[in-house]
């Protein structure tokens, strides 16, 4: 009779014990991911075209929509990213274990690589808070931001600063994107 009660208990408490990777799917955040991504290469190969007339300069009526519609668009979905899950992603205590020992995390590599070449070298370390989809949101909204300072410093986008912020961006959704879809276990 014991062996019955400890196994139905073991067996309760198996089922209390779950646990989730990843954060829950939204739809809604997937298809405004790849809504922007589509707007954001769109944009780009355009800025990129007419880098040499008034059409791409910073200053264009096209420009200012763009940036206007991004930073609207991705400050909705970092909205419902932050609300998505109240869990912590573990990324956060990862990326502690990795500094304490010392080793160049991506982030500190770039911006010293950066800083070599004479760029802004911002040593900051990166917001590693909330869950996992608010922190690939937000890695985003940190290309975004770079793809708008690129063009606003030089008044267009030249081919290599239009390749380099293009793919900067479509690998910031693409991590995105797999973060969301990854399974609940």
């Amino acid at each position: 009779m014991n062996r019955i009660l400890i196994v139905v208990f073991c067996l309760l408490l198996a089922g209390c014990t779950s646990f989730a990777i990843g954060e829950p799917y939204d739809k809604a955040i997937d298809d405004e991911l790849n809504a922007f991504q589509k707007s954001a290469a769109e944009f780009i190969k355009t800025m990129q075209v007419n880098a040499g007339t008034p059409k791409g300069s910073y200053e264009s009526d096209g420009a200012k929509k763009y940036y206007a519609a991004a930073a609207a668009s991705l400050s909705n979905l970092q909205l419902r990213a932050d609300v998505l899950s109240s869990r912590t992603c573990p990324i956060a205590k990862a990326l502690q274990l990795i500094a304490s020992t010392g080793f160049d995390t991506g982030e500190i590599a770039l911006a010293k690589a950066e800083g070599q070449v004479g760029g802004v070298a911002d040593k900051s370390p990166p917001n590693v808070s909330g869950n996992c989809i608010s922190i690939t949101i937000r890695n985003i909204r940190i290309r975004e931001d770079e793809l708008e300072a690129d063009h606003k410093d030089a008044g267009r986008l030249t081919p290599t600063v239009a390749l380099i912020d293009g793919q900067e961006i479509d690998a910031a959704v693409r991590v995105a994107l797999t973060a969301l879809r990854a399974k609940n276990y």
